[in-house]
């Protein structure tokens, strides 16, 4: 009796070692990682009659995952850099016309010309005012919140560019065709933003298969779309008769 005791007791204590060995692998294990792919579409912009689209890279697409929209993580501990972008002066314009980050990044805005800007927005969660400053310097703004926020300079009144904070790490630009991609997104359902500063934003509904999704057609209408140049920091028109000239 005393030897089939032992053989139970020994067996338990294996099948307790086994079973332990097993749960420690299934906690230590990584957890799945979810299928991703790339989704792509091309967006359309109606004109009025007799005039063609030149600027279909200036259109912004975003998803905003239907469930949870988590805001990508932005550098915060002591000593660590925060993320940025740049959008240079060149030419009396701003270089990129427009700038895709995420919310809390810095847009650095060096003057590449050969004479001095005063960069500001006035735009509300946006609103800073970078001063004079002249060529070869550089300032910078940090853009918090979400959201298409127009860029101006306090000298030249053409003068304009935007800084789309998008609330996602799923964004991208369109191609000169109109065309766009964005990889690495994993399959769920999304909000698709389609955005350009000449038109309303669209939005669309999409899911998304572990495969991706291919080819989703979006369209904007810019022909209610008319130019006016901007106001200066102060609210006010520029001086047409001002002493300064660049």
């Amino acid at each position: 009796m005393s030897g089939h005791r032992s053989t139970r007791r020994r067996w338990s204590q294996s099948t307790a070692a086994t079973l332990a060995a097993v749960l420690l692998a299934v906690v230590l294990a990584p957890a799945p990682v979810a299928a991703q792919g790339s989704v792509n579409g091309r967006v359309a912009i109606t004109e009025r009659p007799g005039e063609a689209t030149t600027d279909f890279n200036a259109t912004v697409v975003y998803l905003v995952p239907v469930d949870s929209a988590p805001r990508p993580p932005v550098a915060k501990a002591k000593g660590e850099k925060v993320p940025s972008a740049s959008i240079a002066m060149n030419g009396r314009a701003f270089v990129p016309h427009v700038r895709v980050i995420t919310p809390g990044m810095k847009v650095e805005f060096p003057n590449q010309d050969p004479f001095s800007h005063n960069i500001f927005s006035t735009a509300t969660g946006a609103a800073f005012d970078l001063g004079l400053y002249g060529a070869g310097k550089s300032k910078d703004a940090t853009f918090k919140r979400a959201g298409a926020f127009p860029i101006y300079c306090n000298i030249h009144p053409r003068m304009t560019a935007f800084v789309v904070v998008a609330p996602t790490s799923w964004y991208a630009q369109a191609g000169n065709d109109g065309r766009w991609t964005i990889e690495g997104v994993p399959a769920g359902r999304y909000t698709l933003h389609v955005w350009h500063e000449r038109a309303t934003e669209v939005k669309q509904s999409i899911t998304v298969l572990a495969t991706g999704l291919s080819d989703v057609s979006s369209s904007l209408d810019a022909r209610g779309f008319k130019f006016s140049p901007h106001k200066n920091k102060f609210g006010k028109e520029y001086d047409k008769n001002s002493a300064v000239r660049y």
